[in-house]
């Protein structure tokens, strides 16, 4: 069964780069939590060398421009950075569908994304994968090995 489609679609988000170098690495898991609650499009860290040789980590965030002033925010009020920079990125996002499937009589979501009518990209919601985990107690691993089984098995029929 195949639900929901998403055009291909083009459009703009604000990047913005903020280096760190002297704040508790502790910090940091809450610190992108805060971004995508704030609703951000993505936001992760990457560890840097800085001059002078200091290891630091570089903030990036992905954002729409309507929310660069609450991100500048969010930047200033936690963490320890004293300078933002942010530049305007094109982007392409894929016409996407979801196929359903069960697995065990649970519902689990395979995105399929075109790109010019082609399949380019299939994948199993990650959220699907962990419920039935929790629900089953099998892993990760034999859980998506066995929902791709299924796929296939349904593409052949």
């Amino acid at each position: 069964m195949i639900i929901g489609r998403s055009p291909i679609m083009e459009d703009q988000l604000i990047k913005i780069e903020v280096n760190i170098d002297n704040m508790n690495p502790e910090h940091y898991s809450h610190l992108l939590e805060r971004f995508l609650q704030a609703r951000a499009n993505d936001a992760w860290l990457t560890p840097i060398i800085m001059k002078k040789g200091r290891p630091g980590i570089l903030l990036s965030v992905l954002c729409a421009e309507t929310l660069l002033d609450m991100m500048r925010e969010l930047i200033f009020k936690h963490t320890t950075t004293i300078g933002i920079r942010y530049t305007k990125m094109d982007r392409l996002i894929c016409d996407r569908t979801f196929k359903i499937v069960y697995y065990k009589g649970l519902q689990v979501h395979i995105k399929q994304s075109r790109y010019q009518g082609n399949l380019v990209n299939e994948s199993i919601e990650f959220d699907d994968i962990h419920r039935i985990s929790e629900v089953t107690g099998e892993s990760y691993k034999l859980i998506s090995q066995r929902i791709w089984s299924i796929v296939k098995a349904e593409k052949l029929t």
